[in-house]
């Protein structure tokens, strides 16, 4: 192909098959493994085991990843910037649902806001920036909370107050140990008027380089009813604002790979 260095995608290739091995691979098994030559392979791993990109045994001569691979991944992760990569998929979501779009974490047993979004349409209708929110009566708790350790999650239901704002809340964690489960299934939390009458929200989980759930993105807006078009076409696209995100901050896995944001 046009613009590539063989040396270097012969390169990439052998550390993929390092990656790949369950453990040490010998210059032969790394050869026949990925249908490179065996002096070549010799001098392309002499050139990296210079650099510390591998590795070799002083035991047996095999080969594994290198720890300046680590030192490298770690400078990775140090770039990678969750409000920067939110920005774009809160702007494209707000202005899709004409709704309030946010991104929160969780914070000493609150929900924190991080950032958000307003379509020029529409109307600020619950947060901003900074503000915190209850855990148990919101989409954006809910889902945070749903994807906590087992441990951490009863810490902070333990803690939680169950102030009722509307009577469609849950007043106790039994009741929303049930739905927290739910939530883990079908992979998004929704709320219908729990924290504020009139107002509905639907969140999903940003996943970060880990697999863990340290942030969640929700739309929340005066729709008419949990069942209805303008709501499922919210939670289509929270699906996909979450998946960006995720992808935007390091995250690998299946999560949104039928949205064409996982690795390919």
């Amino acid at each position: 192909m046009t613009g590539r260095v063989q040396s270097v995608c012969k390169a990439m290739d052998l550390l993929a098959c390092l990656a790949q091995a369950k453990g040490p691979l010998s210059l032969g098994e790394l050869s026949a493994r990925t249908g490179i030559p065996k002096t070549t392979v010799h001098g392309l791993l002499s050139s990296m085991r210079a650099s510390a990109v591998v590795e070799q045994s002083e035991a047996d001569g095999r080969y594994r990843l290198g720890v300046r691979l680590f030192e490298y991944g770690c400078a990775v992760s140090r770039g990678w910037n969750v409000l920067e990569a939110a920005a774009e998929p809160l702007r494209h979501a707000a202005e899709e649902t004409g709704e309030t779009v946010s991104l929160a974490s969780l914070d000493r047993g609150e929900v924190l806001v991080l950032d958000c979004a307003d379509a020029r349409s529409g109307l600020r209708v619950v947060s901003e920036k900074g503000a915190r929110l209850p855990v148990h009566c919101t989409s954006l708790g809910k889902l945070l909370l749903a994807y906590l350790p087992s441990a951490q999650q009863k810490s902070v239901l333990r803690a939680c107050d169950f102030a009722a704002y509307t009577p469609h809340g849950h007043t106790s964690a039994a009741s929303l140990e049930t739905e927290l489960k739910e939530i883990r299934r079908q992979g998004y939390a929704l709320e219908n008027g729990e924290y504020r009458i009139g107002l509905r929200s639907v969140s999903a989980p940003v996943f970060d380089v880990d697999g863990k759930v340290p942030y969640a993105v929700g739309v929340v807006g005066m729709f008419r009813r949990i069942q209805s078009p303008e709501m499922e076409k919210s939670v289509k696209l929270i699906l996909e604002a979450a998946a960006r995100i995720s992808y935007g901050i390091g995250y690998r896995g299946a999560y949104g790979k039928e949205l064409g944001y996982a690795a390919n």
